[in-house]
């Protein structure tokens, strides 16, 4: 069996080298309380079907955490994973084709000051 898509998805992001500086976490952030740290959560959004020898859409949400005070930090490196997959949407057997949706939606804050951008992107795979 093959690990779920947002796993697949974190998998390709630590492969590209797109996790460098931040914790990668699955399905919830947890704040480890360091207010230098910086993370990214990948959790399932949703997708199309899913059907047997056919091609589905899986929705995969990224919320990319900066650090407090990490605000360049963290859009920088928003801006680097739109690139790189951009240029990069099939280097993964297990991801399928991977494109963005939805482009770089407005960043919110949290209280504790930490700038959060949500991606949203799809992986379109069938076996």
């Amino acid at each position: 069996m093959n690990p779920p898509m947002h796993t697949r998805v974190r998998n390709y992001f630590e492969d590209a080298g797109l996790l460098t500086g931040f914790t990668p976490q699955l399905l919830v952030w947890n704040d480890s309380g360091k207010q230098n740290e910086a993370f990214m959560v990948f959790r399932p959004n949703g997708g199309s079907p899913i059907r047997n020898g056919l091609g589905s859409e899986y929705y995969v949400m990224v919320d990319v955490v900066g650090a407090r005070g990490g605000d360049v930090a963290v859009d920088a490196a928003v801006q680097a994973i739109i690139d790189y997959v951009q240029q990069n949407p099939m280097t993964d057997n297990c991801v399928g084709y991977l494109q963005n949706l939805g482009g770089i939606p407005a960043p919110v804050l949290t209280t504790e000051g930490r700038l959060v951008y949500r991606l949203q992107f799809v992986a379109t795979y069938g076996d």
